[in-house]
């Protein structure tokens, strides 16, 4: 990396690029690393198609794994949010019996100290 202009060179398939860092120099390599792997793999499957095609595919199934994580992790929220729901649904319910025992305690106590 250039420390002066804050230049990272990153390689995609045998191709240096030069990309503009202002922080975390490890995770632009890591994303890098990513798109390479990517456009290897589909190059590895079909080696006749062109360089494009190779990076729009790569871009679709990288677009592809996001939009699947990003549904994944709605529902698993929403699971979560679910069954928050259900467990103060209990908690609740709880509270009132206990207000309710208190009440008949109290009403009991009551009802010994007139008889004694």
């Amino acid at each position: 990396m250039n420390v002066d202009q804050n230049i990272l060179k990153v390689k995609i398939m045998d191709v240096e690029y030069p990309l503009k860092v202002n922080e975390d120099v490890e995770y632009i390599q890591k994303v890098a690393s990513f798109v390479d792997r990517k456009m290897r793999e589909i190059q590895s499957a079909k080696p006749e198609r062109p360089m494009h095609q190779i990076a729009i595919l790569a871009c679709l199934n990288i677009a592809d794994e996001l939009h699947q994580a990003l549904n994944s992790d709605g529902e698993q929220m929403k699971n979560y949010t679910d069954r928050i729901d259900q467990i103060t649904n209990k908690l609740e319910l709880g509270i009132q019996k206990s207000l309710e025992d208190d009440d008949q305690l109290t009403k009991f106590e009551s009802d010994k100290n007139i008889l004694e």
